[in-house]
């Protein structure tokens, strides 16, 4: 009996490859978004930081400096809220690949599933009629009493 053997096996290999470089490219612009996210959070912190450090302060020096530090880190927000508005943008496009790539695995993996499948289903039906032979073979040589 023969094994069985996908004509397709290397597209199937080629679109697995894909899939997996699509997660990997999902998986960088997430981290993106994250690293961003982590930033602005860290921002906020620092600007929160800041406005309690001003209510203790009586110099007007002191003060003007706090507020430039604040304008600077609302601006460097804007930046950022910008910075990850395209990259929710990037992620929402590298997710529609990946979802693409793993349609057309998922098609092939279907398409291999049932060509085994009809492959079986001949091998049991090509040995069942081996044994059959070999059963009736054995009784038309046998010498009848």
């Amino acid at each position: 009996m023969k094994k069985f053997a996908f004509s397709m096996q290397k597209v199937l290999d080629l679109r697995e490859f894909e899939r997996k470089q699509a997660e990997a490219e999902l998986g960088r612009a997430l981290a993106e978004e994250n690293r961003i996210q982590q930033t602005l959070e860290m921002l906020a912190q620092q600007r929160v930081n800041s406005i309690k450090a001003a209510d203790n302060m009586n110099d007007l020096h002191e003060l003007y400096g706090v507020n430039q530090y604040v304008v600077l880190l609302d601006q460097r927000k804007e930046a950022l809220l910008h910075e990850l508005a395209q990259a929710k943008i990037v992620t929402e496009q590298k997710r529609n690949v990946m979802r693409e790539a793993m349609q057309k695995c998922k098609a092939l993996e279907k398409l291999k599933e049932t060509r085994y499948a009809a492959w079986k289903k001949a091998a049991l039906a090509e040995e069942e009629n081996t044994i059959d032979d070999i059963v009736n073979s054995r009784f038309e040589a046998s010498p009848k009493s």
